[in-house]
């Protein structure tokens, strides 16, 4: 991101005021240590803006994956959350990573993988041709156990080249409807969580699938009974809300909430696809961007030339990470905050993280 003063985040309300003095001070030794012990930090859209001012790099889930793989750098600091930091160590397993504060999880993330190979199972005795597609949004034994990753910026373009009609989506409900919409394919919605009936389930998506056949549909995607926290809360009031109080708004919605959300949106967009519209098109002077909000606030900080709406909800693991902590990682590199993967998982899960790098191309 481009840089943003001190005096700006202070008057903006980022950072209070009576906090300035520390934060200038933070910045400051964490540029030294970080110079000093070649410590490379990528940070998410989703973290706060004093954290994200002092990342190398900010962005989504794949670019952070990527952009962390091949650098020059003795150790990473991930300011993010559990499962993009064991992504990076999964990737480059050389180079130790660390996480500031180790609460900083994922609701999505929590797919037992025993439940996933059962499920996978179950559609092998249905002698479906089926590909295991596994949100990133996860952690590394249950990428181990699926075909290809995915993030929300290339979903559709990877079920799309994956060569079955069938894609088991895992764990996000909402975005498997989007790749359902984007592919062709029927969208076979989740059994409620931790009560999948093989029995029951499929009464209920027998009809859904023969429907797709006599549309003439790609295939199915069968979705996990997952869902992020945060964009589940969002309504279709929040964007009713937001056309009443500005019908001109260009309403963005991430492909994680709720399907009649997704409908109702101009736009349904990953968090760095909603970053690469607002500054490509000048003429969308207001925007309503629904996710969470920290990318909101990056995005008003950079663009105050626009007006921003949003249906503020907060991740609080997101929000775990602050200044103080990645300053006592980068000064201590505490061995109890340094993430590791077992090599017997992480061949697996390099595996389906790299087939969604070569994919996404």
């Amino acid at each position: 991101m481009s840089f943003v003063s001190l005096d700006r985040l202070v008057r903006t309300g980022a950072v209070a005021e009576k906090d300035a003095g520390r934060v200038e001070y933070l910045w400051a030794e964490i540029a030294r240590l970080k110079k000093e012990k070649r410590a490379f930090i990528p940070a998410h859209n989703y973290q706060v803006p004093e954290v994200q001012q002092i990342a190398d790099v900010v962005g989504d889930s794949f670019e952070l994956a990527v952009k962390s793989r091949n650098i020059d750098a003795r150790f990473v600091v991930f300011c993010g959350v559990r499962f993009m930091a064991e992504g990076c160590v999964t990737l480059a397993p050389e180079r130790p990573v660390y996480l500031p504060n180790l609460q900083a999880l994922c609701s999505l993330a929590e797919v037992d993988a025993d439940e996933l190979a059962e499920r996978q199972e179950f559609l092998r005795g249905l002698g479906r041709k089926f590909s295991t597609m596994t949100y990133v949004n996860t952690y590394a034994d249950v990428k181990a156990l699926s075909d290809v990753c995915c993030t929300s910026s290339n979903a559709a373009r990877i079920a799309d080249r994956l060569g079955t009609p069938d894609v088991l989506f895992v764990p996000d409900q909402n975005l498997a409807y989007q790749v359902a919409v984007k592919t062709r394919r029927m969208y076979l919605p989740p059994p409620e969580a931790n009560l999948f009936d093989p029995k029951d389930y499929l009464e209920r998506i027998r009809p859904l699938i023969q429907e797709g056949e006599r549309q003439g549909l790609a295939g199915n995607v069968f979705a996990w009974e997952g869902a992020c926290h945060v964009h589940h809360q969002m309504t279709v009031d929040d964007i009713a809300r937001i056309r009443a109080q500005d019908p001109q708004a260009v309403v963005i919605v991430h492909g994680e909430v709720r399907p009649e959300l997704q409908r109702a949106a101009d736009q349904v967009l990953s968090t760095a696809q909603m970053a690469k519209y607002v500054e490509t098109h000048p003429e969308a002077r207001h925007l309503a961007i629904l996710t969470e909000c920290g990318l909101v606030v990056r995005l008003e900080l950079e663009h105050p030339e626009k007006q921003f709406y949003k249906a503020c909800r907060l991740c609080q693991y997101m929000k775990a990470i602050d200044l103080e902590n990645v300053y006592e990682t980068l000064r201590d590199e505490p061995a109890e905050r340094r993430i590791t993967v077992p090599e017997g998982v992480r061949g697996g899960a390099a595996r389906a993280m790299e087939k969604m790098i070569a994919l996404a191309r």
